[in-house]
């Protein structure tokens, strides 16, 4: 229809897409790349409400009954745990200062597992100083 793909019910990782009024969001596919794309639904339209991103443009597009979603609550919805360096190489394509005009949804996942800390000495006490043995 308007070029990008429509993908299963889950996230290529198995997690729930978190897609924008249009249905779509950006975020890797199950290449690895990350690229702007739809998501079927359970519920009408089941694919996509409008041409994305919706840029929460979504209800302008509609005549009559809306079919939008409720989006991610920002102009524009990256999948949680797209890697932030292959999603602004993939939009450099056309424009690199394209997001900085919109709102995003938070996507960056804190590290999971980070560095442990340095185990540190227990603090104890301090005793008595040793002196001579009584004799």
């Amino acid at each position: 229809l308007d070029g990008f793909g429509i993908y299963g019910y889950g996230d290529w990782n198995g997690a729930a897409p978190v897609v924008d009024e249009c249905g779509g969001h950006f975020g890797a596919v199950d290449t690895g790349e990350v690229v702007y794309h739809y998501h079927s639904r359970t519920y009408v339209p089941y694919t996509l409400a409008c041409q994305g991103p919706a840029l929460g443009n979504c209800n302008s597009t509609q005549r009559g009954v809306s079919y939008c979603g409720p989006g991610c609550g920002a102009d524009v919805c990256v999948q949680p745990g797209t890697d932030p360096q292959a999603l602004e190489d993939y939009l450099s394509q056309w424009n690199s200062t394209w997001l900085s005009s919109y709102t995003v949804n938070d996507f960056i996942i804190p590290d999971a597992d980070p560095e442990p800390e340095p185990a540190t000495e227990p603090a104890t006490e301090p005793g008595p100083e040793p002196g001579p043995e009584p004799g």
